[in-house]
């Protein structure tokens, strides 16, 4: 016959077991939601701009560092580049909110901050437009002693121009992003999308 303090160290073994071996304990979930606003780009291809913000919840205060990217949704899609360029690290205090502008750079296009640039993204068939080129080069000064050979040449400037139009203009069209905002102590983060229209 068991005692009472055997029967008691088997229990509370037993409890102890479960405790252990339990399944582990939910990640507490961050403290501080982020949204950000569709945009369209300026057709006159300069930057664009989508507004975020960051709410505190729970009483959480501490610093977040703020980004975006397209979504990938749209395979090989000539979208805009997404980021904050300056400064992306919102300080957010107990129950506030913080705001701030992330920049859309329009594909293929240099846009300067200070001393930085920020370059939108090149096409991976770039390439492509050393061909024409590179024909120019060492086939021009030939084609250039006969006059029908002109219009080789004609052909070979009208095909650069084409592919450098391609390398800058992008595609048209509203496309997917995400905007991501992390605690930077905690690693702690939280995503929202939004939409970008190329017009």
């Amino acid at each position: 016959m068991q005692s009472y303090g055997s029967r008691h160290l088997f229990v509370s073994a037993l409890a102890l077991a479960a405790v252990l071996l339990g399944p582990p304990a939910a990640s507490a979930a961050p403290a501080f939601t982020i949204t950000a606003a569709d945009i369209t780009m300026p057709s006159n291809g300069s930057a664009g701009a989508s507004p975020f913000t960051v709410t505190s919840l729970g009483g959480f205060a501490g610093q977040v560092r703020v980004d975006c990217a397209d979504s990938g949704a749209a395979l090989a899609a000539k979208v805009p580049t997404c980021g904050i360029f300056v400064n992306p690290v919102s300080t957010l205090a107990a129950g506030k909110t913080a705001t701030g502008s992330l920049t859309l750079v329009p594909y293929g296009k240099t846009i300067k901050y200070g001393a930085a640039s920020v370059v939108g993204k090149w096409p991976s068939g770039m390439p492509l437009l050393a061909v024409p080129v590179l024909g120019i080069l060492l086939v021009g000064r030939r084609l250039r002693k006969s006059a029908g050979s002109w219009l080789v040449l004609l052909v070979l400037g009208a095909i650069t121009v084409a592919s450098m139009t391609s390398c800058t203009s992008g595609m048209s069209g509203t496309f997917p992003y995400t905007v991501t905002a992390v605690d930077i102590n905690t690693n702690s983060t939280v995503s929202a999308p939004f939409t970008v229209t190329v017009p």
